[in-house]
Formats: C-alpha cells, structure tokens, sequence
C-alpha cells in the first residue's frame, strides 16, 4: 500500500465524487440544521433577556433596571403571576422585592430576595441577568450588602433547552453524513459504473481503493465537524482534546462506511439497509432529546462513543478523565471495524 497513489485517489475522489448529491448535503444539511435550530430555539434573534420584578414595597430598584436599555423589565402587582409568568416562560427571570427592601439594604440589615428562573432561559440570559441584577444591588446600597438569594428553578423538569438537546442529533448527522454516506456511495457507484474492476486492473489494490474512499469521507467529516463546533462556539475548555475526538469519530464513521459500501450492490439496497439502521445509529441523540431516559440507555449504542465524549466536552466541559473510558472504546470499535473491512477487502479482491 504506498501513500503516493493513496493520495492520487483521494484527489480524484474529490474531483468527481464532489459533484454527487450525497456530497453536496454532507456539506450543506449540517448547515443548514444548524441554523433552522438557532433560528427555532437557540440564541438567533433570541430577544433580549426578559426580567419580572413584584416590588412588595416602594424600592428604586425596578426604576433603576428599567431603565437599562438591554433588558426587558415588567413590574407586578403580585409575586403568585410573577411565579406564574416565569413558569409558562414569560419571563426569563423573577425577583420579589420584600417591603422594607431599600431601608434594610441601607441600613446594613440582612435581607432576603426571593429569584425565580424559568428551566429553559437562555444560558447567556441567566448569566446577563444574574450580574445585572447583582450590580444593580450593590449601586442602590452603595456599598457591598449581605442579601441572601434565594433562586427557585420554574417551568419543565428536565430544564434544557432544546438548541442543547438537539445538539447531539446535528453531531450525529454530520459525522454519518460525510464520514459514513460519502465513501458507502461512492463505492456503490464504482460498482454500477463498472469503474471498480477498472481502478484496481491499474496498479493501485482494493485496499487502496478503500483506503482512499474512507479517507476522503473522513476528511469531510472532521472538516464539517470542525465548522459545526465553530458555529456552535462548542469547542469546550480543550480544543486540542476535542479535535481529536471529531477525528477519531469521523474515522470510525468513515471505515463504516467502507464496510457498508463493500457489501452493498447498488444504491437502492445501500439506502434501505441505511434507513433500516437508522434507529441504531441515531439512538443516541434520540435518549439525549429526551432527558428523562436514563444514560446507560445510549451507552448500549455504538454510535454513543462517537458523539458522546464530544457532546459532554462541548456542553458539559468536561475533560480527558471524564471521557477516558468511552475514548478506549471508541478506539477498540475502530480496531474492530478495521478488522472487519480488511476481511471484506481481501475476500472482495479474491472474488474479483
């Protein structure tokens, strides 16, 4: 196997396989979900944070924060329909304010401060209107003040929002899109076409063949994996660490993809046999949509060890000892799926 004709036949694979549908939508569907997401649910025209303030006395404090021009403040009459607007999602945060506030805070009295937040606000919501609020606080008084918050979550259970929880599934996608699609279908196609027995009559083998299919696939993979997690800003607190893992995923999806394009005759076969494992490949990010199933549930998934050491990286921050164990794994799996497709090769070239 000599890396020089490896490399002629990834060229030629993104000469002409870069025109066929299943290229096209590695690139784009990533995108595109991307921003349909943002646009639905993420922080695309999100509005500005929303703030409910029932001031049981007579405090300056919800004059001075209405007049901030970055927020949107509601004043109430009662702190129940505070409760219950950011319940429903009205509003983003909640403070009640008791009588007295202002004279205590003054005086150097401790004094409480009821906050409630709705489950499913906006990260960098919570964040500008924690400090503003704070901020706010500390003006009136003049000085630093001994008041006690204490925060209510409000609204859903499982208080994700659903940019988070839809993340894994875009992941997912990208990686099976061009890591996996692209060299099953570009195989198929050698097939239909013929072109196979035609590339491997020159001197280059079947191995190299697949070897080049799979690296093309895979480079797409990372490169589109890359950008997702450019846009998403999700690249966590190590980068270098998270490189690795789209390489490693989109390297597992990639050999897949060989195996799948091995086996199958032609393309109406490769998309049914992809259809009929799509529940398998893409359960994952289903048990990550729905907070309430346990874990372990993905853990069963092959595809878990792709996406999961990148989704806890990226929303979750974790580190090399917090994903160790799935990364063994991931690796054991590529060892296997080697394995697997170098026997699918040799018997490929015995039979051809």
């Amino acid at each position: 196997m000599k890396l020089r004709r490896i490399a002629v036949l990834v060229g030629k694979e993104y000469l002409y396989g870069s025109k066929s549908l299943i290229f096209v939508f590695a690139l784009v569907l990533p995108l595109l979900l991307s921003l349909l997401i943002s646009l639905m649910v993420g922080t695309i025209f999100s509005g500005k944070p929303r703030m409910g303030i029932a001031d049981l006395g007579q405090s300056q404090l919800p004059g001075k924060i209405a007049r901030l021009d970055y927020l949107v403040v509601k004043t109430y009459n009662s702190a129940e329909t505070l409760k219950e607007d950011v319940a429903r999602g009205a509003m983003d945060l909640g403070v009640v304010l008791a009588a007295g506030f202002d004279a205590d805070l003054r005086g150097g009295a401790a004094t409480g401060l009821d906050v409630y937040l709705w489950g499913e606000s906006l990260l960098k919501h919570r964040t500008l209107l924690g400090v503003t609020l704070i901020r706010q606080i500390i003006e009136l008084a003049g000085r630093d003040v001994p008041v006690e918050t204490i925060t209510t979550l409000l609204g859903e259970e499982a208080n994700i929002p659903w940019d988070v929880r839809l993340f894994p599934l875009i992941v997912i996608i990208t990686i099976i899109m061009g890591g996996t699609m692209i060299p099953a279908t570009a195989m198929v196609e050698e097939k239909q076409k013929r072109t196979l027995t035609a590339l491997t009559i020159t001197p280059a083998s079947l191995s190299e063949v697949l070897t080049a299919k799979g690296i093309a696939g895979g480079l797409v993979s990372v490169f589109m994996g890359i950008v997702l997690l450019t846009i998403n800003r999700a690249f966590g607190v190590q980068p270098g660490l998270m490189i690795l893992m789209v390489v490693l995923a989109a390297t597992e999806a990639a050999i897949f993809g060989v195996i799948l394009g091995t086996l199958m005759k032609d393309i109406n076969t490769l998309f049914t046999a992809v259809k009929s494992m799509g529940i398998f490949l893409y359960a994952p990010a289903i048990v990550y949509l729905f907070p309430q199933i346990p874990e372990w549930v993905a853990r069963i998934f092959p595809t878990y060890y792709m996406i999961g050491p990148i989704v806890n990286m990226s929303l979750h921050n974790a580190v090399w000892r917090d994903i160790a164990t799935d990364v063994f794994v991931l690796c054991g799996l590529i060892v296997v799926t080697i394995v697997v497709a170098s026997f699918l090769a040799r018997r490929a070239q015995s039979n051809g």
